[in-house]
């Protein structure tokens, strides 16, 4: 079961950057072992946990390269509901 959350959580993840990010988005990709997602974004790598506190956003970190890093926070496309 947790695997089908972790594969829709990856594409829900996949498609809210790729609407915020319209250039320079690259692949988003599921870290099992470190229990993240990672996307590069214009240079910059963002990490997203697998478990979200907040269901309306995505919490999460942006890398600078080997630097300076911060804390980000994206607005959730609204998941539809299924009757």
């Amino acid at each position: 079961m947790a695997t089908l959350t972790n594969r829709r959580l990856h594409v829900e993840l996949r498609d809210d950057l790729k609407k915020m990010i319209t250039k320079g988005l690259g692949k988003v990709v599921n870290d099992a072992t470190r229990k993240t997602f990672t996307a590069n974004a214009d240079g910059a790598i963002l990490e997203f946990a697998h478990r979200q506190p907040d269901i309306g956003f995505w919490n999460g970190v942006k890398y600078y390269g080997s630097g300076k890093s911060s804390r980000i926070r994206v607005r959730r496309s609204p998941v539809p509901d299924v009757a």
